[in-house]
């Protein structure tokens, strides 16, 4: 059998680009490295919408999920060690349904922001059931008498993910409340 050789490199691909969209539209599956191309320039799926009242803290804690589905081990030590959770209790509250990393994360670092423990605020965020959110705990588990949480919450945020060494592209809040305690160490001397 003769083998059909086109002249030009620029034919084969533009056979090979019909040749897989014809075999998309058949439902035959795509060669591997077109299925790996298709895989790498796909948009991620968005996390689950924490609703914490601030849109870039959102952003960081779905980016904890994903750090803490890679590295999970290292996410529980650094609850334990900075927020005070002991890493039993952030794998079982892992393991309830609807409970993320970047949900554990904030339940205990808003705790220690707060000045409680994070089982309290597990619990205030628990009562709200899933029609409730985090900007609701939040603002329920303050009150009147207690300071924003929220530049403390972004230099905890700042903390774990240098201590992660992971980049982190900070917002005005975040570099306001970084010059601020760096003043406030400068003081301090």
């Amino acid at each position: 059998m003769a083998r059909f050789r086109f002249p030009h490199a620029t034919y084969r691909r533009i056979l090979f680009v019909t040749l897989c969209l014809a075999a998309c539209g058949a439902g035959i599956p795509l060669p591997l490295a077109a299925q790996a191309r298709a895989t790498a320039t796909a948009t991620p799926e968005p996390g689950p919408g924490y609703d914490t009242g601030d849109a870039w803290i959102d952003g960081r804690l779905a980016d904890i999920d994903r750090y803490a589905r890679a590295y999970p081990e290292s996410f529980a030590a650094e609850v334990e060690r900075y927020a005070g959770a002991s890493r039993a209790y952030v794998r079982g509250l892992l393991a309830q349904p609807g409970w993320n990393p970047g949900d554990a994360w904030y339940a205990c670092f808003l705790a220690r922001a707060l000045d409680t423990d994070c089982r309290s605020v597990v619990r205030a965020r628990a009562r709200l059931g899933r029609a409730g959110s985090w900007a609701q705990a939040t603002s329920a588990l303050r009150g009147e008498d207690k300071p924003d949480p929220y530049p403390a919450l972004r230099l905890a945020l700042a903390d774990s993910y240098r201590r992660w060494d992971r980049s982190l592209q900070p917002d005005a809040a975040l570099r306001r409340a970084l010059q601020q305690r760096q003043r406030a160490a400068g003081e301090g001397r």
